[in-house]
C-alpha cells in the first residue's frame, strides 16, 4: 500500500486497519557548502577552496570547486577533492593570463548540487616590450609598413595636424637607427596595406588627402631606394583599411571600406573581397571571397601557405559605430577555400595589429566596443587554434598602430589614443614610440 503522507511509516494492525506514524527520518536537502577566499594568484594558477558546512541529510559524493570566465557550473572546469564534509582546499591550474575568472566551491548529494558564493580574480600578466628608438617623422596614425631582411619600413598617415603625409622611413634591427627614404609617389596617405616578396616591399590601396580610395599599388626598392609604379587593382576594387599580406611570390589584399557612387550623393560599404598579386607577371587575379562578413580595420598575416583574416568592424546594426567582430578566418592558398577558425577571445576588436612569428600568429592593441583601448597582446597557436592572451604591451594602450614582424621579434608602434579628460572633453594623442616584442621572453612564466 502506498502512504499518502511522506516521511511516514506504515502499521498494518491484527484487525486489519492501517495507521501512519511519523517516520524519525528526515527528507535529504542539497548541502550547504562556502567558498574560500582565492589566494596566491598566479598567471596562470589561484588557490581557493570551500567548506561543506551540512551534508543535507545524505552523504556527500563529491565536492570541489569550478570556474569560467562567466557564471560557473560543474558543467564547467572543476575539481573534484574527495567525499564527505568539512574544509577543502583547490588549487586551480591551467588559467590564462590577464584574465578575469570566477570561482565557486560546489558539493553534491542525493539531492541535488548546491554552490557556495561566487568569488571574481584576476590572473597576473606580464608587461612586454622593449622600448626602442622613437619613430623620428612625428607622431601619427594610420602609418604602413613592411619589412625586408632586417629593416622595417614605415610611412603615410596622419600627423598629430590631421594632414595627410607621405614620407618614408627605414629601421635598422642591428644598429635602432632610422634613416629617411624617398617620399611615397602615390596618391594614398592613410588606410593602405603594406607587405614585402622577396627583397622588394609593396604598398597598395588606401584614402587619398582629398578622400577618395584609390586602386594603386606601387614597389619600394631598399637596394636604390627607388619606387615602381605596379599594376593598380581593378578600378572597382579601389579601397581603404583594407588587409594585406604575402605567400611566396604571391601578394594578397581583401576586404576593407569601398565607395559606390549608384546615387547622387555616393555611399560606403564594406568588402570581403580577396584579391591575389603574382610578382612575376604583375597581374591581378580574383580569388574566392572570405566568408565572413565585409569589414574593414581588419587584422592578417601568413604562416606557410595559409592567410588568415580577421576580427574588424562592420556596419552597425548592434551599434551606431559599427560592429566589432571577433571570427577569424584561414584562406588555403593550394586549393582557394576558406575555413573559420577559432573565434577571437572576449570580443571583437578593429584597427589592431597582426603579425605571424614561426607558426603563431599575433592581435594586439586595437579599440573594442565601449571605446576601449587596449594594449593586450594574443597569440593564436596554428596547430590547436587556440588563442591565448600573453601579455600588455609595455608602452600605452592604442588603436591604428602599425605591427610588423622580423625573425622572431615583432614590432609595434605609433598610432592613437583617445583619452578621458573631463566629463566634457575627451583627448586624442598621437604617438610615435616604437616597441620590440619577443615572444621567447613570455615562454616561462615567472613565480609571483
Amino acid at each position: 500500500m502506498k502512504s499518502l503522507f511522506k516521511n511516514s511509516v506504515i502499521v498494518i494492525l491484527l484487525s486489519g486497519a492501517t495507521i501512519y506514524l511519523p517516520s524519525c527520518k528526515e527528507e535529504a536537502t542539497p548541502p550547504v557548502v562556502t567558498t574560500s577566499v582565492i589566494s596566491d594568484i598566479t598567471f596562470t594558477s589561484a588557490s581557493t577552496g570551500g567548506v561543506v558546512k551540512d551534508e543535507g541529510g545524505a552523504e556527500v559524493t563529491e565536492m570541489g570547486v569550478c570556474w569560467s570566465t562567466r557564471f560557473p557550473t560543474i558543467l564547467d572546469t572543476k575539481t573534484i577533492e574527495g567525499a564527505g564534509s568539512g574544509s577543502f582546499t583547490s588549487i586551480i591550474t591551467g588559467l590564462m593570463p590577464g584574465t578575469v575568472y570566477y570561482v565557486r566551491a560546489y558539493a553534491v548529494n542525493s539531492a541535488g548540487t548546491a554552490y557556495g558564493k561566487m568569488q571574481m580574480f584576476t590572473t597576473a600578466i606580464q608587461t612586454a616590450g622593449t622600448v626602442k628608438a622613437d619613430f623620428p617623422g612625428g607622431e601619427r596614425y594610420g602609418a604602413v609598413s613592411f619589412a625586408v631582411g632586417t629593416k622595417v619600413y614605415l610611412g603615410l598617415g596622419y600627423n598629430s595636424d590631421y594632414l595627410g603625409v607621405r614620407d618614408f622611413w627605414e629601421w635598422d634591427q642591428a644598429t635602432n637607427i632610422w634613416t629617411k627614404k624617398a617620399d611615397y609617389p602615390g596618391n594614398s596617405v592613410s588606410g593602405a596595406v603594406g607587405f614585402s616578396i622577396g627583397s622588394k616591399g609593396y604598398i597598395g590601396t588606401g584614402n587619398s588627402i582629398t578622400g577618395e580610395n584609390t586602386n594603386e599599388f606601387w614597389e619600394f626598392d631598399p637596394a636604390t631606394n627607388t619606387w615602381t609604379e605596379k599594376a593598380s587593382l581593378p578600378l572597382d576594387a579601389a579601397r581603404s583599411s583594407a588587409v594585406g599580406f604575402s605567400i611566396g611570390t604571391k601578394g594578397y589584399i581583401g576586404t576593407g571600406t569601398g565607395f559606390s557612387e549608384d546615387d547622387w550623393e555616393g555611399y560606403y560599404y564594406h568588402l570581403n573581397d580577396f584579391w591575389e598579386w603574382d610578382q612575376s607577371t604583375n597581374v591581378w587575379t580574383r580569388k574566392a571571397d572570405m566568408e565572413g562578413s565585409g569589414r574593414a580595420e581588419a587584422v592578417g598575416f601568413s604562416i606557410g601557405t595559409k592567410g588568415y583574416i580577421g576580427t574588424g568592424i562592420g556596419w552597425g546594426e548592434e551599434s551606431w559605430d559599427g560592429d566589432y567582430l571577433l571570427d577569424f578566418w584561414e584562406w588555403d592558398q593550394a586549393t582557394n577555400v576558406w575555413t573559420r577558425k577559432a573565434d577571437f577571445e572576449k570580443s571583437g576588436r578593429s584597427g589592431a595589429v597582426g603579425f605571424s612569428i614561426g607558426n603563431k600568429g599575433y592581435l594586439a592593441t586595437g579599440r573594442s566596443s565601449g571605446s576601449t583601448f587596449n594594449k593586450d597582446i594574443w597569440e593564436w597557436d596554428q596547430a590547436t587554434d587556440v588563442w591565448m592572451k600573453k601579455a600588455h604591451l609595455a608602452g600605452t594602450s592604442r588603436k591604428s598602430a602599425f605591427g610588423v614582424s622580423i625573425g622572431d621579434k615583432g614590432y609595434i608602434g605609433t598610432g592613437y589614443i583617445n583619452e578621458y579628460i573631463n566629463e566634457f572633453e575627451d583627448g586624442i594623442f598621437f604617438l610615435n614610440d616604437f616597441w620590440e616584442f619577443d615572444p621567447e621572453e613570455l615562454n616561462v612564466l615567472p613565480d609571483r
